[in-house]
């Protein structure tokens, strides 16, 4: 009975161990109710002396990997090289504190990749707690035209 319930806690150990280094991809559209129009926009003025830039943004539904979840995430791109991630994370079980890693494959309308990011990464999370955060980064601007579709890589 012993060698059981350890066997038992290695295969709870083991699953939890493969849950939390798998990598999960979903791609986002830069489209609206199924179509290929871009999302796009001017972002507006709100600091003396900058310039609005022109921008288009990417959203992805619920995400989850092993025990940690994401909704509401979109990503925005500025003509000028930069960019915005916004998420809301949590777990559901962590033993000592669970990162959402998340990284940006942006593709034209071949599916061809034109620039991956950093990876950007959430607040450590603890169970049932839940995090909106926000990450700012670069982007190499001369592939902005071209970027129609973006591939988000998630792991946890």
């Amino acid at each position: 009975m012993t060698l059981l319930r350890r066997g038992g806690r290695a295969l709870v150990t083991m699953v939890s161990v493969l849950a939390a280094v798998l990598v999960f991809h979903t791609s986002a559209w830069a489209g609206t109710g199924g179509g290929d129009a871009v999302r796009s926009g001017i972002s507006g003025d709100t600091r003396p002396g900058v310039a609005a830039t022109a921008y288009k943004w990417f959203s992805w539904g619920d995400l989850k990997v092993g025990d940690c979840h994401q909704t509401g995430g979109y990503l925005r791109l500025y003509s000028d090289g930069t960019l915005t991630f916004s998420a809301r994370t949590w777990t559901d079980f962590t033993l000592s504190g669970d990162i959402w890693h998340a990284r940006f494959q942006l593709k034209d309308s071949s599916g061809q990749s034109l620039f991956t990011t950093a990876t950007y990464d959430s607040p450590t999370m603890w169970a049932s707690k839940k995090h909106d955060w926000t990450a700012n980064g670069t982007y190499e601007p001369s592939v902005y035209n071209a970027t129609v579709k973006v591939t988000q890589w998630a792991s946890c």
